[in-house]
């Protein structure tokens, strides 16, 4: 990773005018870096284009995200918490080694690695507001040998990019003011509950919901659930760890 290479990626994050363009200019950099995979997992931050809940990727196997997503594998994924404890960057093979993992956080590992789509490293990022991430990048099969230098240049490089993405979302996140009701809907909603079901846990008519649901469906700029949950983790609204199947 040469330093002309870096400043490069400098300039185009600086020009990138919006969260679609700077997803572009990440993944094109990595690529170009050798890298076959590359996932941000937001906590408290904006969706990017193409986002699945809590996160965005390109080049994972897509049966890898259908189960990702299926079995709500980001409620036992430990390399978020792991991320945020290490604050340093560190090899997905070497999770075993750096924490005690649950029993499902052990299956997570296992469910990885039967997908065997190979190595990878995370890094951490850290953002103003506790808008904190982290980058996941996946070599595939390719025998990859990570050299300190190597992997310092790509935090900063990750670093650099989610600084920029906290910049470009600064605006949306001060203009959501979702009412204590709609925040609860919306939960349910992230839940992936219906609004028939909802309104019986809530105790309200189902038309209730339907109406209080298209309201907070404007104020996200959002036209349907999975994109208003996405939204609400990216706003900080809701939290992962909020999100357990009830």
């Amino acid at each position: 990773m040469s330093q002309t290479t870096v400043r490069s990626f400098v300039k185009d994050c600086a020009a990138a005018s919006d969260a679609a363009c700077l997803w572009r200019t990440i993944v094109a950099f990595f690529h170009n870096c050798g890298i076959e995979m590359v996932s941000y997992h937001l906590d408290n931050a904006e969706d990017l284009p193409g986002g699945r809940t809590g996160f965005v990727e390109d080049g994972f196997p897509e049966e890898w995200i259908c189960e990702y997503i299926d079995s709500n594998l980001q409620v036992i994924d430990p390399i978020p918490g792991l991320a945020a404890r290490l604050s340093r960057p560190f090899l997905w093979s070497e999770i075993e080694k750096l924490a005690n993992l649950t029993e499902q956080e052990a299956d997570f590992i296992r469910r990885r690695k039967a997908s065997d789509f190979g190595d990878g490293i995370a890094l951490p990022v850290f953002g103003p507001k506790g808008r904190n991430a982290y980058f996941g990048l996946g070599f595939g099969k390719s025998v990859v040998t990570v050299r300190p230098e190597n992997t310092f240049e790509m935090q900063c490089v990750a670093q650099i990019a989610h600084l920029r993405f906290c910049e470009l979302i600064e605006d949306t996140l001060r203009n959501i003011d979702l009412s204590p009701r709609e925040l609860e809907i919306l939960r349910w909603m992230a839940r992936g509950k219906s609004n028939s079901v909802i309104a019986e846990i809530l105790g309200i008519s189902r038309h209730t919901v339907d109406t209080i649901g298209r309201r907070l469906f404007d104020k996200l700029d959002v036209n349907d659930r999975t994109t208003a949950a996405i939204k609400g983790l990216g706003s900080g609204l809701l939290q992962i760890k909020e999100l357990d199947i009830v």
